[in-house]
């Protein structure tokens, strides 16, 4: 990898460089196909208890699922993951629910809104929800997206601290992950030209513009300030780690978050418990936040954004940029024109020329990746050198071609169908193939109950853990004696 420049990464870091860990996490809406609006059913119940559940989560309305993969080390396999829940959420659903394939929900009525107000089942999450109603509204979390998480391998995280002489093990992850921050911050408007989709809204959504009839279709109002942002008189930016952990704190402090959590930009460092402890101990892994739910892939991402989205990072392990204040706010307010071009449009000519150096560079970590990943990189950045000149190659550009009437609801419904009908048509058998055959019920069951999983298809044997207890099993049981009631 000598011909990696600024920094040079010795020859057996090659591999950890190209791995790491990866989670998915995707909110989509239950539809009801007779009203055409979010679902009124409850959460499917043979999907556990959501105080324990790893896999299947709702957000802030009860028809928002959220889907989470266990950690892998590859994106390829997080996306398997990720389209195996898919897979045992859509048996669960009700006769006349679909899954809605787009991040904007469909229009709402008042009745509507009445009821998603009005109806969560989540008592020890009421108090938080009731602070984001009353601050945003009805409608800002409900536009569902994509987070995309990772951590680098822990190689790699030495090498960076022998590299820039930090002994701290929590102190050096903390700036390798911070730098990673901003360079996916500062390339934010790219991410959103290729991959955004959310050209139309269709309800007068709370902080969305007056006149947005009159902008629409544009290539994203969910990555836009107008979507899924904090209010505009929050300041918190990615100018160093010990700044934006101080600005975070001081909004908690004085009211303006409930949390951490309330936090909404880009990309988050994630650890468990309060801010203090993120510093102390360090992140554990980083939250890419900015993906709009792409409805021409059965999974709701491609591999191509997620591989684009790992060259992105590893370059900025590789080669660091120096992120002035002043370069991210233009980033910032280059990610909202992006956002609000119509999808057909180029980019402005200053964004072209920033794509194509970094672009030169990514090719370079495309010839040193590993064979077994070559093909998915080169996918990948081949698909935005030639989008990055043809915009209508876009994911944004593609979506708004079904736009009719300013409305997306007949593309939504039938491509909701068509995505449920594809899902439903295999047997578990044929969607398990490395699965051995005689734990393929469990290993679907553990899931749905909420069981930690972990499948050994070398010794057979699939390990499930549940509020603490672990056992090994090597054929099918049914699981539900193990859950304490």
């Amino acid at each position: 990898m000598s011909h990696l420049h600024h920094k040079t990464i010795a020859h057996n870091l090659n591999n950890a460089l190209y791995t790491g860990r990866f989670g998915i996490e995707i909110e989509e809406h239950r539809l009801q196909t007779g009203s055409k609006t979010l679902s009124r059913h409850p959460h499917p119940h043979n999907l556990g208890d959501r105080r324990l559940q790893p896999y299947f989560q709702t957000d802030f309305s009860e028809s928002l699922e959220e889907l989470v993969t266990a950690p892998k080390s590859s994106s390829a396999k997080a996306l398997a993951h990720l389209h195996e829940l898919q897979l045992m959420l859509s048996e669960e659903l009700a006769d006349d629910e679909i899954i809605w394939p787009l991040s904007m929900p469909p229009h709402l009525t008042t009745a509507d809104i009445t009821f998603l107000n009005a109806h969560f089942d989540r008592p020890w999450y009421q108090d938080y929800r009731n602070k984001l109603l009353a601050r945003y509204g009805s409608f800002q979390h409900i536009m569902a997206g994509v987070h995309v998480n990772f951590s680098p391998a822990d190689d790699v995280i030495t090498w960076y601290s022998q590299q820039n002489q930090i002994d701290s093990r929590p102190d050096a992850k903390n700036h390798l992950f911070f730098q990673i921050a901003q360079q996916v911050a500062g390339y934010r408007w790219l991410l959103t030209y290729l991959f955004g989709a959310s050209p139309v809204s269709e309800n007068p959504a709370d902080n969305l513009p007056n006149n947005r009839h009159a902008i629409q279709p544009v290539r994203s109002w969910r990555a836009s300030d107008f979507g899924f942002a904090n209010r505009p008189e929050i300041a918190i930016d990615y100018t160093d780690f010990e700044t934006q952990v101080y600005q975070i704190q001081q909004h908690i402090a004085n009211g303006d978050f409930y949390d951490k959590s309330e936090f909404y930009g880009p990309v988050r460092l994630k650890a468990p418990g309060a801010m203090t402890d993120l510093v102390k101990n360090g992140a554990e892994y980083m939250e890419f936040r900015m993906f709009d739910i792409n409805p021409f892939t059965q999974e709701g991402i491609s591999q191509n954004a997620l591989s684009f989205l790992h060259l992105l990072i590893m370059d900025a392990i590789v080669n660091p940029i120096t992120w002035e204040k002043h370069t991210l706010n233009s980033a910032r307010a280059l990610n909202h024109v992006v956002s609000l071009q119509h999808p057909n449009e180029l980019l402005p000519d200053i964004a072209i020329e920033y794509a194509d150096d970094l672009l030169l560079r990514l090719d370079k970590l495309v010839q040193s990746a590993p064979s077994s990943q070559k093909s998915e990189f080169k996918a990948a950045l081949s698909f935005a050198r030639s989008a990055v000149r043809q915009p209508k190659l876009t994911i944004g550009a593609q979506l708004s071609d079904f736009i009719a009437h300013a409305s997306l609801m007949t593309f939504g419904l039938q491509r909701g169908a068509e995505i449920l009908a594809k899902r439903r048509q295999n047997t578990w058998p044929e969607n398990l193939p490395n699965v051995p055959k005689q734990l393929q019920k469990s290993y679907v069951q553990a899931h749905k109950l909420g069981f930690d999983t972990l499948m050994n298809v070398t010794k057979g044997t699939l390990k499930i853990t549940y509020n603490g207890q672990a056992r090994t099993l090597t054929s099918d049981r049914d699981l539900t004696q193990y859950i304490e009631n």
